[in-house]
């Protein structure tokens, strides 16, 4: 892509007063579960200072912790200039330390690191039962950036030219934030466990991708891929906790039955890992999304992991779409979920719309990242059919022009408005923020390096 367009929109969110922000950012008021997933994923970055004002760096985030303590543990991270390593526990507040007793509890006191959001204006210090000073890391959670209604005229421009720029300029940069994040979490654990996860939160759609986020992390791709990979992911997701539905036909109870074989063994060891209940929403998705089902495309994915890797990393988006719709499960292919009759005939355990959602969200900003030859291939990406809500945005910022047909068919298309009703929701100033996009130079979307 020309870098112009690119960069005129950049500095257009500077003008409104954006702060440039990654794709990930933590809130107040974040679930505990959430952040704890961040973390490890690295999307707070792995490098800060301590409360007596020394560098911290992780080295290392360790693993999620299978026994009773802190949340993390075998991590590795210089403070100063000292290399330790040791475990990592989050609070949501440096007091939940003692009210949760953490300070008299030994399973604690190889703790080297306590990481909370919240603290009062008096200090506090976190102490283990052997009386040692655990280093501390405030990471002062940010409040949620304020949204405004929909603003009365805010019509950018209908020329069809200079809306291809702005467009196509928002969708880029959307990509990059994607890839950044994607990057940033391949650093702290390596490419291979960082798309596995990425996977995984698409597997969730907007409901669930924290807890698949979850999943994905505790489990991990080797384990995942595994023999028994599949009842280890149903049994960290709580799937397994219950017996069969009441009305579970034979098959189910058959299927269970396998999975609880293989899961009985580990669960024990597991056991602090296994997701509760309330993670999970089933409310509102589509049958085809529901998290049973979803979880065995996981297994699945993680049982295919070399052709899916591979197409990946060579960004072969042919073969890459095809290793997703290869995907099979003699169980899944005919349910919907655990409780649900069997389906009249079989259906792929990744649909088209699934598929497509994973093109955009994780291959191409992959693709584009390493080469930038690879943007023509975003650009001829067709797009899922546009919401109302979608189309209602393209119209304020548009006008008529957005009533074109096709206006909204192509990919690049419909993340750009996402991420322009996005900025423009979250700047400063968003009336300095449109007229900057007003004077962006239209025509300018010429692809290739």
């Amino acid at each position: 892509m020309n870098p112009a367009p690119l960069e005129a929109y950049r500095q257009a969110l500077d003008a409104g007063g954006n702060r440039l922000r990654e794709d990930e950012i933590f809130f107040a008021g974040l679930p505990e579960l959430e952040w704890q997933a961040r973390w490890f994923a690295g999307a707070f970055g792995r490098e800060w200072q301590s409360g007596e004002g020394e560098p911290i760096r992780i080295e290392d985030f360790g693993r999620w912790n299978r026994e009773a303590g802190p949340d993390f543990v075998d991590a590795r991270i210089r403070i100063g200039s000292r290399e330790i390593r040791g475990a990592v526990e989050l609070d949501l507040d440096v007091r939940d330390w003692e009210r949760h007793e953490h300070a008299i509890n030994p399973a604690f006191r190889g703790t080297i690191l306590h990481v909370f959001m919240n603290a009062p204006a008096r200090r506090f210090f976190t102490r283990t039962c052997d009386h040692h000073e655990v280093a501390q890391l405030h990471l002062p959670a940010a409040g949620k950036v304020p949204t405004r209604p929909p603003p009365s005229r805010p019509v950018i421009t209908g020329e069809r030219s200079h809306i291809a720029t702005i467009l196509q300029a928002a969708a880029r940069h959307r990509l990059d934030l994607k890839a950044r994040a994607l990057r940033r979490h391949a650093v702290v654990h390596g490419e291979d466990e960082a798309w596995f996860s990425a996977l995984a939160v698409a597997l969730g759609y907007k409901i669930n991708q924290t807890p698949f986020l979850l999943l994905a992390q505790r489990a991990g791709l080797r384990q995942a891929s595994e023999n028994r990979g599949e009842a280890l992911l149903f049994g960290i997701a709580g799937f397994l906790e219950s017996p069969a539905p009441p009305a579970a036909d034979r098959a189910v109870r058959g299927y269970l039955r396998s999975l609880w074989e293989d899961w009985w063994s580990v669960r024990a060891s597991c056991e602090r890992l296994i997701l509760p209940r309330p993670a999970w929403k089933t409310g509102g998705a589509r049958p085809a999304n529901h998290p049973h089902r979803r979880v065995a495309a996981l297994a699945r994915i993680a049982a295919s992991w070399p052709p899916i890797r591979a197409s990946l990393a060579a960004a072969r988006r042919e073969a890459f779409a095809a290793a997703l719709e290869s995907l099979e499960h003699s169980f899944w292919t005919t349910r919907f979920n655990l409780s649900a009759a069997p389906l009249p005939r079989p259906q792929a355990l990744l649909g088209p719309d699934r598929i497509r959602d994973i093109l955009i969200n994780i291959y191409h900003p992959l693709a584009v990242e390493r080469d930038d030859s690879a943007w023509a291939g975003f650009l001829g990406e067709k797009g899922p059919a546009p919401a109302a809500i979608l189309r209602h945005a393209a119209r304020r910022f548009f006008g008529a022009a957005a009533d074109a047909r096709g206006f909204l068919s192509a990919a690049a298309a419909q993340q750009g408005l996402l991420q322009l009703e996005r900025d423009y929701r979250e700047a400063a100033e968003p009336e300095e923020f449109l007229a900057a996009l007003r004077r962006m130079p239209a025509g300018s979307t010429s692809t290739g390096s």
